[in-house]
């Protein structure tokens, strides 16, 4: 393996460590207040804590995301870069997938995130995460990966899964910022921010990317089963910090859509699954 991807995983390991812990653990003193947004709405905002000036929405959100973090994503991480220091593709698999959930992870925060003590540490993990992705995925040879997938790959179930996906982050979002575009009003969800950076990565990234990778697949040409390892990998961690935020939301008393979240849900699940299956179904 790439000795520059090596260390450049270890420092992800142990920046995101200390800011998930970071995250979870300094909460402070203080109570949820009142604040006017710059188009005259009022939000509630945690108050205390690493994300005292997000909204109790947002911060809900990043808790979630830190607990999967500390519980799955590093763990993950490590597990991936130890068997891809013994040659195992499916470590190399799960390494390069692993680095795309902390790119997308430490993008958001690092574009969303209320400024806070540890945003030099947000722009460091994105940094890292963005190289180290770029170096682990240019390492892995398609045909490598494509020859070794086995005949048990869900193949065309992944294909339509990835055409879901794209379907549905496309209706869902623009569904909410087409409108309030054309109107000149906020979107829902805005809350005390001034942009929608989720939406700017999926639909700017994840929606071509799974639409893309579907296309190739489809063809049974080598990068789409590369793409499509990677991609499943990645769902592994952001499907369970998915359900986390959905969970830490919920305890927070945050109103959630009953039908996108339980679609997302359901999406998230079967990701995981899939994943699984396509790491397990990796030949030696």
């Amino acid at each position: 393996m790439n000795r520059t991807v090596y260390l450049l995983t270890v420092l992800i390991m142990l920046l995101a460590a200390a800011a998930a812990a970071a995250g979870l653990l300094w909460q402070g003193s203080g109570e949820p207040f009142e604040f006017t947004t710059l188009r005259g709405e009022t939000v509630m905002m945690q108050g205390r804590g690493l994300y005292r000036y997000d909204s109790v929405s947002g911060a809900a959100q990043e808790l979630g995301q830190d607990a999967v973090t500390l519980l799955v994503g590093i763990p993950l991480l490590l597990a991936g870069l130890l068997s891809s220091r013994r040659g195992s593709l499916r470590g190399h698999l799960l390494l390069t997938g692993g680095l795309g959930y902390f790119l997308y992870t430490y993008a958001s925060m690092a574009f969303l995130t209320a400024f806070n003590t540890l945003f030099i540490v947000y722009v460091a993990l994105f940094s890292l995460s963005l190289f180290g992705f770029i170096l682990a995925l240019s390492s892995l040879d398609p045909q490598d990966v494509a020859d070794r997938m086995s005949e048990r790959f869900p193949r065309r179930v992944v294909i339509w899964f990835l055409i879901l996906v794209a379907g549905f982050l496309s209706l869902a979002w623009l569904g909410l910022v087409v409108p309030p575009s054309l109107q000149g009003s906020a979107p829902a969800g805005l809350d005390a921010y001034t942009t929608m950076v989720i939406q700017v990565l999926d639909l700017g990234v994840i929606v071509p990317t799974a639409l893309i990778t579907a296309v190739l697949l489809w063809r049974q040409r080598p990068w789409g089963f590369l793409l499509a390892a990677v991609l499943l990998v990645k769902i592994i961690t952001m499907g369970a910090a998915l359900i986390s935020m959905i969970i830490v939301q919920l305890l927070a008393g945050v109103a959630v859509d009953p039908v996108v979240t339980v679609i997302f849900a359901i999406i998230c699940v079967v990701g995981i699954a899939l994943g699984i299956l396509t790491l397990r179904g990796i030949r030696s």
